[in-house]
């Protein structure tokens, strides 16, 4: 998260900053001049390198929100403390994160909030400021605190992020929760509501070699043995002791640059099979780069059927851990063209979304970033090979006065698209001081797939999205089941939020619950492709992604006007194929590794029914 200042120094533009904005100016000048000599130059106008707040709108002015925030409404009541105290210890800046996931199997999305809390502690384990918060969906579009009793009500420590996965193929997902100073493995007990602590058992504690400072991490089996494997950033070497305060232009104390810290290697953990986990980082080749990693992503993009790993780095080249296959991995970010921003320089990259967002069957990827920097949008070409198409997507300018870490793409508005919402929320507490137009808390960007590469953003109809917040985490997902893809937010020192999808054009959609069997039993890593009114929509079965965060990995496609699926041809990691012909529209299936369609959950808040139901 790089700061334009230094310690003890005045504020001044980066680098990368000045070669953005001139690399800017000349585009925005050489394209004002081609349009109006293309008018016949009648007017000459002196082309003006600003950069606007807000894009134009595609909303309309007057209309209908298009999302509020249901958490109060709905039971959702929590505070996240990332417990500064004027210290401005680092890792403050960086908590947490959250998740959609249904931890008893009823087909309704729970819901985990990440809890942070006082460092050093000043709270017996019993206080619940220091808890992380687990709320039960009551199928009725209502949540129910049900953190008492669940395992996660008590100190887990200085919390940054969670991850999801059914490590141990029992049919229910298990929590991995990363911090400073020490990770949880927590084992979901059958979807009881309870989870039980078996990091020491499993062997993925992360406490070796000091205090660690873990932010993202994800399940993935990379080895396609049927058991997950389960990857972590680190984000660099820090304690209290040797922690710095930098200062503002005016001289106030304030959070320093990550160039502070020295960075640190990532771990890779091996699934034995047996309730453990072998750390493979050294063997595997992970060990062998260093970074200050905060966003991660499992991908498989070269289409060779092994799943890679894509790391957004603060201020360090981003990795792209190609699978060689025998347990090694090879960082060629570089060589595929998504290490650095489009000026050769490191990005300073907090979240990453992956999603096939120009409908070519391949899904690229989205890096955000500091703010005076462009957000990225890496597109994935034939070859693997991703091209940086942030300005040509209009994608890099709206993003300039904020500075962005949750990110993810979905099709709000079921249009076949999918489009891209951004948490946003600055590090730098006196950051107005330098850098005008820029704030401390800042509104969420929502930006409309365009169907033709390009994004509008939206800056009317926000609702409750234009509420400037300090946010970190956030996961997308529907969580009642009406076939809107709804959102989930965490904010620093403020209320979480739970976005309600309140859009109503009649447009149609399709979801799919993946449950494997010689795969692993969530089925990440899993390709389906939907084939509907000669369109042709693609997704993988993904993990976490986003900031310290995993969203709802059922797989979601917006259909528009079309009400019925031609087909679906979904390829499990295993090898095995599914067909799935003339399948209605607007409904969740849950399709079971070599079985096809094995339940069905229609919308408006149903419970899960057998296939032959209607």
């Amino acid at each position: 998260m790089q700061v334009p200042y230094r310690s003890g120094s005045r504020a001044t533009l980066s680098f990368q900053q000045r070669a953005f904005l001139l690399c800017l100016w000349l585009r925005l000048a050489l394209a004002a001049l081609l349009a109006l000599c293309a008018a016949g130059c009648h007017h000459m106008a002196s082309p003006q390198p600003t950069i606007p707040a807000q894009h134009a709108s595609a909303g309309l002015a007057g209309a209908r929100p298009l999302f509020h925030d249901a958490a109060a409404t709905t039971g959702v009541h929590f505070v996240q403390n990332n417990g500064a105290t004027g210290k401005f210890y680092y890792i403050e800046e960086t908590g947490g994160g959250c998740a959609f996931f249904d931890y008893d199997n009823d087909g309704y999305l729970d819901i985990l909030l990440v809890q942070s809390g006082p460092f050093p502690r000043k709270h017996d384990d019993a206080d619940p400021a220091t808890h992380c918060a687990l709320y039960h969906n009551n199928g009725d579009g209502t949540f129910t605190d049900v953190t008492a009793g669940s395992g996660l009500d008590r100190d887990l420590g200085y919390c940054q992020g969670v991850a999801v996965g059914d490590y141990d193929n029992d049919g229910y997902d298990d929590l991995y929760i990363t911090g400073y100073g020490g990770n949880h493995l927590l084992h979901n007990e059958h979807g009881s509501g309870k989870f039980t602590d078996v990091t020491a058992k499993a062997g993925v504690g992360d406490t070796d070699q000091g205090l660690r400072y873990a932010t993202s991490a994800a399940f993935g089996d990379y080895d396609n043995d049927g058991r997950l494997d389960l990857y972590v950033c680190h984000y660099g070497r820090w304690s209290p002791d040797t922690n710095r305060v930098c200062q503002s232009v005016r001289g106030e104390p304030d959070y320093c640059t990550p160039d502070v810290l020295d960075t640190d290697v990532d771990r890779l953990y091996h699934n034995n099979g047996d309730g453990t986990f072998t750390d493979v980082s050294k063997s595997s080749g992970i060990a062998s780069e260093k970074g200050h990693g905060l966003g991660v992503v499992w991908t498989d993009y070269d289409g060779d059927g092994r799943p890679d790993i894509f790391v957004s780095n603060d201020l360090t080249a981003a990795f792209l851990w190609h699978n060689e296959g025998q347990g090694k991995f090879k960082d060629v970010a570089v060589h595929a063209g998504c290490a650095y921003d489009e000026n050769g320089q490191n990005m300073a990259g907090m979240g990453v979304a992956i999603g096939d967002y120009n409908n070519s069957g391949r899904e690229s990827l989205f890096v955000t970033n500091f703010s005076g920097l462009p957000n990225t949008l890496f597109q994935l070409q034939p070859g693997g090979y991703f091209q940086n198409v942030s300005m040509a997507a209009n994608l890099a300018m709206p993003h300039m006065p904020f500075l962005a870490f949750g990110c993810d793409f979905l099709d709000y508005d079921a249009d076949g698209w999918e489009d891209l919402i951004v948490a946003n929320g600055h590090v730098t507490m006196h950051v107005e001081e330098n850098a005008p137009g820029t704030t401390y808390r800042e509104r969420k960007q929502l930006f409309h797939n365009d169907g033709d590469g390009r994004f509008t953003e939206i800056t009317d109809n926000l609702g409750d999205l234009a509420t400037p917040t300090i946010s970190r985490g956030l996961a997308t997902g529907d969580y009642d089941n009406d076939g809107r893809m709804d959102m989930l937010v965490v904010n620093q020192n403020g209320p979480a939020q739970l976005f309600h999808n309140d859009i109503e054009n009649g447009n149609h959609w399709i979801s799919f619950k993946t449950v494997g069997t010689k795969s692993n039993r969530d089925g990440y890593h899993a390709k389906v492709t939907v084939f509907c009114g000669g369109k042709r929509y693609y997704s993988e079965v993904h993990s976490s992604s986003s900031y310290a965060s995993h969203s709802d990995s059922r797989v979601y496609i917006g259909l528009g006007r079309a009400a019925r699926v031609d087909r679906v041809e979904i390829h499990w990691p295993s090898g095995t194929k599914d067909l799935l012909k003339n399948v209605p529209s607007d409904a969740i299936y849950m399709v079971t590794e070599g079985r096809g369609i094995t339940g069905r959950q229609p919308a408006g808040n149903r419970r899960l029914l057998p296939h032959d139901a209607r």
